[in-house]
């Protein structure tokens, strides 16, 4: 089986709608039927949709072990994801889809990732033994940028950069802890580390 094609932001032309959202649901229910790379625990149709957003389809994190590698509460992580879906139809449709089937109805912030009264969960604890681990090949200071000016930019300098390259980004706009996974996953490239501002960006083959 052909495993289904995922598409940036600007490779889509107007009308295809559907077609993203199929392809990302196929995505989505691949994941489902693996376990975190990290801990081996099952993960829902959210946990799913999150990977693609935090760009590690390929190795799947539960929402507790992302959290604790971005170094913040699954309801902090969880919210920050939803306000990016819920600007994309084709990422909310799935995201509400995972509710429905879980038995939670079409809502944005589902009992799975937040606490039932809306508190926020405290921080887990993090390990850094891996820190620094990733020897880039090239870092760019993309200071304040925003995500449109951002990704453009950066999909230049990834394009200079041989397959299999790291880029160090530096990313100082507040929602680059969202849009840069997230792109990395719809594009193909691989985020190896994230701990805001500073991501590892390993290049895709071509």
């Amino acid at each position: 089986m052909n495993e289904p094609r995922e598409f940036a932001d600007d490779e889509l032309p107007p009308g295809e709608l559907d077609a993203r959202t199929t392809a990302l649901q196929a995505t989505v229910d691949d994941i489902t039927r693996r376990r975190c790379a990290a801990c081996s625990a099952n993960l829902c149709g959210h946990e799913a949709v999150l990977a693609v957003v935090l760009g590690s389809k390929n190795a799947p994190r539960c929402a507790r072990c992302a959290a604790i590698e971005s170094h913040e509460s699954v309801p902090t992580l969880a919210e920050r994801a939803v306000q990016w879906i819920v600007r994309r139809d084709c990422f909310a449709h799935v995201w509400r889809r995972a509710g429905e089937r879980e038995g939670f109805g079409a809502t944005e912030r589902p009992p799975c990732l937040f606490a039932p009264d809306g508190a926020p969960s405290r921080a887990p604890t993090v390990s850094t033994a891996a820190a620094g681990a990733t020897s880039p090949t090239a870092t760019w200071d993309a200071g304040d940028l925003g995500c449109g000016d951002l990704v453009l930019e950066l999909r230049t300098r990834l394009r200079e950069l041989p397959a299999g390259a790291v880029l160090r980004v530096v990313a100082r706009d507040p929602a680059a802890p969202v849009d840069l996974p997230a792109w990395c996953g719809l594009v193909g490239h691989t985020l190896l580390s994230a701990s805001h501002p500073h991501y590892d960006i390993r290049r895709k083959r071509d």
